[in-house]
């Protein structure tokens, strides 16, 4: 079976995050999506199907431990390889049928931009700032505020850090985190970040993302989580602009965009760069 291999959120090849897609997965079942997706052992491994209308395409997104509903780099890097296999046609924009629902995305050559309507949802907690922290093997005052749960779709656990240099230095501990993490609405991914700069109504953020309980112990570069942030940061900023990878040699962009009406934020969107690197073929199904 046919598959296409790219890196997302980046305009060099071998740097931000990989992606296996699969652009022609009808016939295949859930059980061979995720065996094949814990063969290939990327982050997120994306299964393409004909959608409901025309430039629309089914996507379930598989990480080596399970299915998402929704996932950022998988949709901006499958839109770019459709479009790479012309299946797009002169189309500017798409739409992804995921678990989460129409996704609508803008592409041209290289590049993908994706939208998610009104803000995020975000969930109350109970746990300490502190416990947060000894969590990600940092001191309390490491933190730039209180950690909140926020997701599109994928609950995360965001905690902001004063610098650079905390977020470097973050490490999720799964003993401690597991403790920590009990009960918790976004107890699967944790987000650490840090606020580096401000430019006129943008942000720089730098940021890494963590996920063992999904089969990934870091992620170079995590759509949903910058649309997570994006749609619930505490900002009147209209753009964000994420670096992440940096630590694993993976280094990655992430644009995120936000839309406001009367203070509210009413949509995001989260864009970036992907390079095709190679096509292969599975010659035996699992």
């Amino acid at each position: 079976m046919h598959h296409v291999l790219t890196d997302v959120f980046t305009d060099t090849a071998y740097g931000g995050n990989q992606l296996a897609v699969f652009p022609e997965a009808g016939g295949l079942d859930t059980r061979q999506m995720q065996a094949i997706a814990r063969e290939m052992n990327f982050s997120e491994t994306t299964f393409v199907t004909p959608g409901s209308a025309a430039n629309h395409f089914a996507l379930r997104i598989f990480t080596p431990f399970a299915e998402l509903p929704f996932a950022g780099h998988p949709t901006v890097g499958t839109a770019v390889v459709l479009r790479h296999l012309g299946r797009t046609g002169d189309a500017s924009e798409i739409v992804l049928e995921e678990g989460v629902g129409p996704v609508r995305v803008d592409i041209t050559d290289g590049a993908a931009i994706f939208h998610m309507p009104g803000a995020a949802e975000t969930r109350a907690h109970a746990v300490t700032p502190a416990a947060f922290a000894e969590a990600i093997g940092l001191q309390r005052d490491a933190l730039a505020g209180t950690p909140w749960q926020a997701g599109y779709g994928v609950p995360y656990t965001l905690i902001p850090l004063n610098m650079r240099e905390d977020v470097a230095q973050s490490m999720l501990l799964p003993d401690r985190w597991d403790k920590t993490a009990h009960g918790l609405w976004a107890s699967r991914a944790v987000y650490v970040h840090a606020i580096t700069g401000r430019e006129a109504d943008v942000l720089h953020v730098h940021a890494r993302m963590f996920a063992p309980k999904l089969g990934v112990m870091e992620d170079s570069a995590t759509g949903s989580a910058a649309a997570a942030l994006a749609g619930s940061i505490d900002t009147t900023a209209t753009r964000i602009i994420i670096t992440q990878g940096v630590e694993m040699g993976r280094p990655s962009r992430i644009e995120a965009g936000i839309t406001r009406e009367g203070g509210k934020v009413t949509a995001i969107s989260i864009g970036g760069s992907a390079v095709v690197v190679g096509e292969g073929k599975l010659t035996r199904l699992p």
